[in-house]
């Protein structure tokens, strides 16, 4: 204890309380083995203290590091979970418009090869009926 701080104390003992003891009296020493022992006790504890203080903040840190991979795990088992019902729906729509895609052609097929027939027949019909009336007319003249 400085010897500024011994000065003080015996002021005060002798200001508030009436007594008076010398810088080298032995109370004075006993104060400052109080004080020695008082500083080392709280310097033990906030070493202790800070020690497991560290201790948590590393411990914590691992829980952080296992939730975070728990977390990253259980994300990607979902996220493919969830790709691969997207990717099976997909190629059910796929399917499915597919077939819808072959009965619109064979519903516009039908009425254009009908259409088409039709037109042959006529064009065949009317190549006949020029025909006859060609022979027609070229045995009268």
């Amino acid at each position: 204890m400085p010897q500024l701080e011994i000065k003080q104390l015996v002021g005060e003992l002798a200001s508030q309380h009436g007594i008076r003891i010398d810088a080298n009296d032995p109370a004075i020493a006993i104060v400052l083995l109080n004080r020695l022992v008082l500083q080392r006790s709280a310097d033990e504890l906030a070493s202790g203290i800070r020690t497991g203080l560290q201790e948590f903040e590393e411990a914590i840190q691992k829980v952080q590091t296992r939730a975070g991979q728990a977390v990253a795990t259980e994300f990607n088992e979902r996220a493919a979970t969830l790709r691969s019902e997207l990717q099976r729906d997909v190629t059910l729509a796929g399917a499915k418009a597919s077939e819808i895609v072959f009965r619109v052609e064979q519903a516009t097929r039908q009425p254009v090869m009908l259409r088409w027939a039709t037109i042959g027949i006529v064009a065949a019909l009317a190549m006949f009926l020029i025909g006859v009336w060609i022979g027609a007319h070229s045995l009268h003249v």
